[in-house]
């Protein structure tokens, strides 16, 4: 598709000049005369960049720059004048131009300027783009059921208000986007957000990368680092799986909540944030409260306001729309652009379970676009979906405490999964759709052997 420019300029030999210079270089070129000319050009034309002369018969470029810029503010735009001025250039800018150019142009320097603007465009376009597919995962994430209306309620309140937010719900249910969510509707947006999952490094190493370390602190501490505490002042700290963070740094978080004071590892020096927190969770901290394993005062200073995401089985009739956006996505992604879902697959999609919820689903549908052999999803390109392995040795109406009971369904689950993995934990923890530390941790409190 060819670049479109438009020549606003009353010297008719300097455009046509122009026009047939652009035109050899494979841009596509419409030439006016004056603002009103101008003013039906870009009605139909919708030009990518405008060169607007200063001067005019009925008026000034000026005039029709913050026309142009009203009406297609996409458009960049190149003053050109053989009378131009500081003072009438920097207006020009002040009004949106890209440059101010004096006539005679060297062509050269003309084909230049125009390369430059088109990276800026081009740049500036997939920035647009970008920023429309985040909206849209988030809108599809979040989903249109009461349930997530609620939750997005919930959310855009609490998001005016300086308070720490505490995200629940199951492996996938798309809390980093709510919490990004939170953070984007809120008076720090234009600040930094920060992110930390608490699952993925040890001890030492999640201190370090929360609150920073000083050159030396421990072995292979070269130099000195920023934590993301501090590269999170003045914006949101989101804290991922929350239950997994160590007793000792819980107890260094909670002063930090308290009195926003940070100390790197190895420092004594004392250093100030202040950030908006965002915890999130799959675990049931009361449970860990009680099991002394999450300090009490802590889950108290995190838990202002609760969300909890319903997980996709509580929520089904989000199930097909999600099903839809990530179809669109994996089609064009995988150059498959004619791929649609068979409606009766569509419908037993809804009616699964899916206990990875929004991730599980996102990848059920990617790998059936993957390795579909026709342009419409059936039931065949979703294999697991319908050849789930009954539970083994569960006894459903044995009455028993409802936890006891779930303990025992998980273990046997479990169990089974390990089983089947060949007792590797790793293709288990893949499996279930869990963290691998998370998994270590059930097999030890459910005394799996």
């Amino acid at each position: 598709m060819k670049i479109k420019i438009l020549i606003l300029d009353d010297d008719r030999q300097l455009a046509e000049e122009m026009s047939k210079f652009l035109i050899n270089k494979n841009y596509e070129v419409k030439i006016a005369h004056s603002l009103k000319e101008s003013e039906k050009q870009i009605a139909t034309f919708h030009p990518d960049i405008a060169f607007l002369d200063l001067k005019l018969p009925d008026g000034s470029g000026l005039d029709f720059l913050r026309t142009i810029k009203q009406q297609i503010p996409e458009t960049l735009v190149l003053m050109l004048s053989g009378y131009g001025n500081i003072d009438t250039a920097v207006e020009a800018i002040k009004q949106g131009a890209e440059n101010f150019l004096t006539k005679p142009v060297d062509p050269d320097y003309l084909l230049l300027t125009i390369e430059k603007l088109i990276k800026v465009k081009l740049n500036h376009d997939q920035l647009m783009i970008h920023e429309q597919e985040i909206a849209d995962r988030r809108r599809m994430v979040i989903g249109q059921s009461q349930k997530m209306d609620e939750v997005i309620q919930t959310c855009r309140t609490a998001a005016q208000r300086d308070i720490t937010v505490l995200i629940t719900g199951e492996t996938g249910t798309g809390k980093h986007l709510l919490a990004h969510f939170i953070h984007q509707n809120s008076s720090r947006a234009n600040f930094p957000f920060v992110y930390v999952n608490c699952a993925t490094l040890s001890e030492t190493l999640l201190e370090s990368d929360l609150f920073g370390h000083e050159k030396g602190a421990f072995t292979g501490a070269v130099k000195q680092k920023k934590g993301r505490v501090e590269l999170a002042n003045h914006g949101t700290l989101f804290l991922d799986e929350i239950g997994e963070l160590p007793l000792k740094l819980q107890s260094k978080l909670l002063h930090f909540i308290e009195y926003g004071e940070l100390q790197r590892v190895g420092s004594t020096t004392t250093l100030y944030a202040n950030v908006r927190l965002i915890c999130a969770t799959n675990r049931n901290l009361p449970e860990e409260v009680a099991k002394g394993t999450f300090r009490e005062d802590l889950y108290y200073r995190i838990n202002v306001i609760q969300v909890n995401i319903p997980p996709l089985r509580e929520r089904r009739e989000d199930i097909s729309e999600l099903c839809l956006h990530f179809l669109e996505k994996f089609k064009i992604e995988i150059g498959k652009p004619d791929c649609q879902i068979n409606d009766k697959t569509l419908k037993k999609l809804s009616n699964c379970h899916w206990q990875g919820n929004i991730r599980e689903l996102s990848n059920a549908i990617e790998r059936a676009v993957v390795l579909c052999k026709t342009d419409v999803l059936s039931d065949e390109d979703f294999p697991s979906l319908y050849s789930v392995t009954p539970i083994k040795n569960v006894t459903l109406f044995d009455p028993r405490p409802l936890q006891e009971a779930i303990n025992q369904f998980k273990k046997e689950y479990i169990q089974q999964i390990l089983e089947q993995n060949g007792g590797n934990q790793t293709k288990t923890a893949h499996t279930l759709k869990v963290q691998r530390t998370y998994l270590n941790r059930l097999i030890k409190e459910l005394h799996i052997k």
